[in-house]
C-alpha cells in the first residue's frame, strides 16, 4: 500500500467507512483520563463524522454509560484505540458487555490494535464476539487484521487510525530550537531495556498530563470525585456524557497540551505511536521506538512506511545509527 501523506490515510478511512455510518448512531468508551493519544483519536472520530455532515446523538466514556436502551436502527460505534485483546482489559470488558446487551443493533468497532498474550482469552473473546451477528471490527494494522480474520466469525476491515481525520497545526511554532524531544512511556507498554541515559542531549518525559505532579494529581483527584457524582446527578438529556458532571481537563484541553508540548522541540523520538503521528501532523522530524510487544511496529509496516518523515526502530543501536544520520 502506497501511503505518503496524512491526506491519504484520510482518504482509505473513508473509503472503508464512510458507507458504513449512517445518520442514527452514538458513540461509546469515549477516552474520559490522561492520555493525549487517546483523545487525538476522538477528535479524529467526532472530525471524521463532520467530515460526512453528520453527528452522533449520543457519546459516553465507559464509566458514565448508563446502559439505556437503543432503538434496534440505532448503530452503535465503539471507540478505537490500542485496547483490543488482554493488555487492557478494562476497555476489552466494556466492549464484550455491548456486545451482550445489545444483540439486535448494528455495532462497529472502530480501529483497534489487537494484542493476546493468552490464548484462551483470545478463544472466548472471538466466541463472544462471533455470537453478534452484525458487528464489524476495524483493525489498525495488518497482523491485528490477520489474526482477527483467522479468529472472529464477524466482518473485519483493515482502517487506519482516526487521528489521521484531523488536522494539526500550529504556524506559530519555531523551527530554530535546537531541542530534542524522546517520549517514553512509562505504562505497561513501555520496552524496559532501552538505556535512556545514553541520551543525554534530550529531554525525557512522558506526555505532560501523565506526567506525576502536584497539578496533575490535584486534577486527577478533582475527575475521580467527579465520576463518582456524575453516577447520581448526570443528566439523561445530556449528549456528550464522556466527563460526566464537566472538568476542567476535556478533549481540547487535552489537545491543546500535547500540541503546546510537542511545539517546543525540533526533533522528536517516541515510545508512543501517537507522539509520532502528532509529529507527523506538526511536520516535526520524528523516529518512533517499538513498544514491548510489537504495536508501533505493525502500525508503522501497515502505513508508514512510505513516509519521508516517519522513520522506525526497535534498538538504541538503530536509533543511534538513524541519529547519526540526522546530523
Amino acid at each position: 500500500m502506497n501511503f505518503k501523506t496524512i491526506s491519504d490515510l484520510n482518504k482509505e478511512i473513508h473509503t472503508q467507512l464512510a458507507d458504513q455510518i449512517t445518520s442514527d448512531f452514538v458513540l461509546l468508551d469515549t477516552p474520559d483520563h490522561i492520555n493525549i493519544g487517546d483523545q487525538m483519536i476522538w477528535q479524529g472520530e467526532m472530525d471524521f463524522f463532520k467530515q460526512l455532515g453528520l453527528s452522533p446523538n449520543y457519546i459516553t466514556s465507559h464509566p458514565h454509560f448508563d446502559w439505556r436502551e437503543f432503538p434496534s436502527s440505532t448503530l452503535i460505534l465503539l471507540h478505537g484505540g490500542g485496547n483490543f485483546g488482554d493488555v487492557w482489559r478494562g476497555p476489552n470488558e466494556f466492549r464484550l458487555k455491548v456486545i451482550k446487551k445489545y444483540p439486535n443493533n448494528r455495532i462497529i468497532v472502530f480501529p483497534q490494535s489487537v494484542q493476546y498474550h493468552n490464548q484462551s482469552n483470545l478463544k472466548s473473546n472471538a466466541a463472544l464476539y462471533s455470537e453478534h451477528k452484525n458487528l464489524t471490527i476495524c483493525a489498525r494494522d495488518s497482523y491485528s487484521y490477520e489474526l482477527l480474520k483467522k479468529h472472529f466469525k464477524n466482518e473485519i476491515l483493515m482502517v487506519p487510525d482516526m487521528a489521521f481525520c484531523s488536522n494539526y497545526n500550529n504556524p506559530n511554532r519555531n523551527t530554530q530550537l535546537d531541542k530534542k524531544l524522546l517520549i517514553k512511556r512509562f505504562d505497561r507498554e513501555n520496552k524496559a531495556n532501552l538505556r535512556y541515559q545514553d541520551f543525554t542531549d534530550f529531554d525525557i518525559t512522558d506526555w505532560p498530563t501523565c506526567e506525576t505532579n502536584f497539578t496533575n494529581q490535584f486534577w486527577r483527584g478533582i475527575e475521580k470525585i467527579n465520576r463518582e457524582f456524575a453516577k447520581y446527578f448526570i443528566s439523561k438529556k445530556a449528549k456528550d456524557t464522556t466527563f460526566g458532571l464537566g472538568a476542567r481537563r476535556d478533549r481540547s484541553f487535552y489537545i491543546k497540551k500535547g500540541i503546546e508540548f510537542m511545539s517546543k522541540y525540533d526533533f522528536v523520538v517516541t515510545t508512543r505511536l501517537h507522539g509520532h503521528i502528532l509529529a507527523l501532523h506538526l511536520g516535526i522530524p520524528s523516529i518512533m521506538i517499538d513498544n514491548n510487544y510489537g504495536k508501533n511496529s505493525r502500525f508503522y509496516n501497515t502505513w508508514l512506511q512510505n513516509f519521508s518523515s516517519s522513520k522506525l526502530v526497535d534498538s538504541i543501536e538503530e536509533l543511534k545509527f538513524e541519529l547519526e544520520k540526522e546530523k
